[in-house]
């Protein structure tokens, strides 16, 4: 089973706008090449000077919450 079908049948994923987002959105463009292999796990990955990339867990669970409407923008700034 992959990520994004994990993440629905665990009720992280509902909405089909932010289901969509994630299906035509690809983790690994915003990795560095060397990680992008490890970018259907479901965990933080680091890209680097102590920064990760946030587990798509936590982005679903955001996203959710947010309940963005359409044309919105999000911009997640990282504070750990």
């Amino acid at each position: 089973m992959g990520l994004i079908d994990m993440l629905i049948k665990e009720k992280w994923l509902k909405s089909p706008q932010i289901i969509d987002a994630f299906r035509n959105i690809a983790r690994a463009d915003f990795l560095p090449e060397k990680v992008k292999y490890l970018s259907e796990l479901n965990e933080p990955i680091s890209i680097g000077y102590g920064q990760t990339n946030s587990q798509p867990l936590t982005v679903a669970f955001m996203l959710e919450l947010l309940a963005p409407l359409p044309g919105e923008k999000i911009l997640d700034i990282g504070a750990g």
